[in-house]
């Protein structure tokens, strides 16, 4: 009876050993399903998975785990995942800390809709964090964004900003009512929008969206030339695209053709350039730019004109388009118009107007007209 006393206790003790060793608690339970569904594709799975992995839910905290599900998750689109991927970066707790790697899915999480990602990323370019630049028109730009999802902290930034900087508050506002504009489908908004991108004003430079405004405003819509010209440009020096010099011709072509002045005055430029240089279609198209108000244009016509290169020689003509440039404020035009009067270069000697055009031309930061001035 004693020995099967003792083998009944050590059976039970048996048992409860075996029981101990392979219980799993309901959070154990439930990472394991995570897991399963999040490695079959689950991608709301893969973000419950690396907050498990964030927390240590059921599981050993990981950093490295978390990230790793984290990205998975907001590559799918869950924007929630991107931000809390960022603030893992951010925190450097879990994983080293990386503000480069942060600013990545910021920026994602912000344009998703995200309220925590927007201020985090206003902060980012008031700061200038994680390579991006100090920049206070896309800081502003973020604070409103949250502010309009509600966030009282962001619509105190904003009234701070508003009060503190009306010049710029009422840059960004501007421009966000223009992206709206664009959104909707108005071309000339589209391009607008491009070209403020493009120059970093009043947001941060961001060549890649500017290409996608500009295709936009040449593809759809009224297809605007101007769009076609910028893409060009784009085009050319591989900036927010890959390079192609073939196809920035195609549009230089196509925008030149649209009567666009721009690129009619860079196929003037390129023809007066060339080896040996093209006179006769240099001054076409400068003299179609200068038709068309460019300033540019109108100076290369008179210059082309007092020179007699590819269009006989004629002073008075020259004159003509050197003044329609100057009154558009082009210094180079203002100098040569003075000098024309001021020394009865083919013209009688007028020295009072060659003097106007001087000092115009020298107030605007002309030395040769300033020097000129002096030296008389």
């Amino acid at each position: 009876m004693k020995t099967f006393l003792k083998i009944f206790v050590f059976l039970l003790i048996l048992v409860g050993l075996c029981m101990f060793a392979f219980y799993k608690t309901p959070q154990e339970r439930l990472f394991e399903k995570t897991f399963a569904s999040a490695s079959a594709g689950d991608t709301q799975a893969a973000y419950q998975l690396a907050r498990m992995y964030a927390q240590g839910q059921g599981t050993a905290a990981d950093g490295n785990q978390a990230a790793e599900w984290y990205r998975k998750a907001a590559a799918d689109g869950n924007m929630q995942a991107a931000w809390e991927l960022a603030d893992l970066y951010i925190q450097g707790q879990l994983i080293t800390q990386n503000l480069e790697e942060a600013a990545v899915y910021l920026q994602a999480a912000a344009r998703g809709g995200n309220t925590d990602a927007q201020k985090e990323l206003a902060r980012f370019y008031q700061q200038g964090l994680g390579g991006l630049p100090a920049q206070p028109g896309e800081a502003l730009f973020w604070q409103i964004k949250a502010g309009e999802a509600g966030d009282e902290e962001a619509q105190t930034a904003v009234q701070d900003v508003q009060l503190e900087n009306p010049q710029l508050y009422e840059d960004v506002t501007r421009f966000i009512e223009l992206l709206k504009s664009a959104q909707n489908g108005n071309s000339q908004a589209q391009l607008e929008v491009g070209q403020g991108l493009q120059a970093g004003v009043p947001l941060a430079q961001n060549e890649e969206e500017a290409f996608r405004w500009f295709t936009r405003a040449w593809q759809e819509g009224d297809k605007l030339p101007q769009a076609a010209y910028e893409l060009s440009q784009l085009y050319q020096n591989g900036a927010g695209v890959e390079k192609d010099e073939a196809k920035a011709m195609e549009l230089l072509g196509a925008a030149a053709q649209a009567k666009n002045p721009d690129a009619q005055y860079m196929l003037g430029t390129m023809a007066y350039g060339a080896n040996p240089p093209k006179y006769e279609d240099a001054f076409a198209w400068f003299s179609n730019a200068a038709a068309g108000g460019q300033a540019q244009g109108q100076y290369m016509t008179g210059f082309m004109l007092m020179q007699g290169q590819g269009t006989p020689k004629s002073v008075s003509l020259a004159i003509e388009f050197f003044r329609k440039a100057a009154e558009q404020n082009h210094t180079a035009a203002q100098y040569v118009l003075g000098q024309i009067y001021w020394k009865g270069l083919g013209v009688a000697v007028n020295k009072k107007e060659g003097e106007q055009w001087l000092r115009r031309a020298a107030d605007a930061g002309n030395t040769a007209a300033r020097e000129l001035l002096e030296n008389r």
